[in-house]
């Protein structure tokens, strides 16, 4: 699901500058110049992706609902270290080592899928990767289910396979399968990586009724098809609190010490979200630092007006590195790329991605080799206009190699 952050230009500036002075953790923040060649950028068409010389003068793309247009949902980076980027109504791109060892965006399209239906929550299980598809009632005239239901709707995907190999998508759970009965829409889904919990809605007489469930998979996910014979899957009732346990934004205190020692030189008082997961993993966790998680949060009472605006961030760890970057371009990172000895002498390192213009933000990434791959989009609310995606050779930034 997407998230609606709000930030200010003091924000931004003011998070560069926590970021260098941290008598615990120093990183010194540098900023890359909008034209160089350690970076490229790509916008999405229908057809696939364009490169572009700047995100402003790409393809026009009119502003729609974020569930019904092209816009990168989600990105993780392999146990194998390529990475996926999930683009909703368009594909996976794959970013892998080509023959000359230069990694090179690859997209895995299939239109009969993606058309007329929201894809996101890219997760793995035993390293193949899988995402979910849906469709939202509120947007999405197509969205609910005939009263009875019937067997085009049954059939219709929820939970989807890559295979990079041969560049082709293999559903393994359908709706039918998940016996929602008829206006049943699936709003949300948390896979912990043995059981998926999901929500569900209903609306029946004018009346919204939600109710959850959490599913697991009698055989491998691998194995399951739409033409699995036997039962394929446990479904068992589950409750509200239970469903939102795994959900709902936890203290950022609380968050895996890695990513706590990644940002430890941003103040706690500064209001910020980290969308966090597993490089290889299921589904993320989401901390918010600078909040005590009380009622006066984001209002009038809050210490300070630049406090009272939360700016996001996306988050991975890997067994060799972590990496974080926030929407307005600072990125964090530790550790060591592909192949390259551990940087800065383990100490952590920050700097810049381009800066996007008025409205823009970036997104989810994965780090492929020494390459990272971040989406960006324009936003407004809960619209989004152009969108596409930048690659950045980290080598070349990190290790100062020319």
């Amino acid at each position: 699901m997407k998230q609606i952050f709000l930030f200010t230009a003091a924000v931004s500036a003011s998070l560069l500058i926590f970021a260098g002075c941290s008598k615990q953790t120093k990183a010194t923040i540098s900023q890359i110049p909008e034209n160089t060649k350690h970076h490229s950028w790509y916008f999405f068409t229908e057809d696939g992706f364009e490169q572009t010389s700047l995100p402003q003068q790409s393809g026009i793309s009119s502003l729609k609902p974020w569930t019904e247009t092209l816009r990168a949902s989600d990105a993780n980076t392999a146990a194998d270290k390529s990475g996926y980027m999930l683009v909703n109504r368009l594909g996976i791109i794959h970013f892998a080592k080509n023959e000359s060892q230069q990694v090179q965006p690859v997209l895995i399209q299939d239109y009969e899928l993606f058309s007329n239906s929201t894809a996101s929550n890219l997760i793995f299980d035993n390293e193949n990767p899988y995402f979910t598809l849906s469709r939202s009632s509120f947007f999405n005239k197509e969205a609910s289910l005939s009263e009875n239901g019937n067997a085009q709707d049954s059939n219709r995907p929820f939970l989807v396979r890559i295979s990079q190999e041969l560049k082709a998508f293999y559903p393994a759970i359908t709706y039918g399968d998940l016996r929602l009965g008829g206006g049943g829409e699936i709003t949300g889904t948390f896979f912990d990586g043995n059981s998926f919990f999901a929500s569900i809605k209903k609306i029946n007489n004018s009346k919204t009724e939600f109710t959850y469930i959490n599913f697991f998979a009698n055989s491998s996910l691998e194995s399951l098809s739409p033409f699995t014979k036997d039962e394929k899957i446990t479904i068992q009732e589950t409750s509200e609190e239970n469903y939102r346990l795994l959900n709902s934004p936890k203290k950022f205190s609380d968050s895996p010490k890695r990513l706590r020692s990644l940002l430890s030189s941003i103040p706690q008082n500064f209001y910020f979200s980290v969308e966090c997961k597993n490089s290889g993993g299921t589904s993320p966790k989401t901390f918010i630092s600078g909040s005590d998680f009380g009622s006066d949060f984001g209002s009038e009472t809050a210490e300070s007006s630049e406090n009272s605006f939360l700016i996001g961030a996306h988050a991975i760890i890997a067994d060799d590195w972590i990496c974080a970057v926030f929407s307005d371009g600072t990125t964090y990172f530790n550790g060591a790329l592909d192949g390259e000895p551990i940087l800065n002498n383990g100490k952590n390192a920050a700097f810049r991605l381009p800066k996007l213009p008025q409205n823009y933000i970036y997104g989810p990434f994965c780090i492929s080799g020494t390459t990272l791959a971040v989406a960006w989009e324009k936003s407004d609310f809960y619209k989004t206009g152009r969108s596409g995606f930048l690659t950045v050779d980290l080598k070349k930034v990190l290790y100062n190699e020319k």
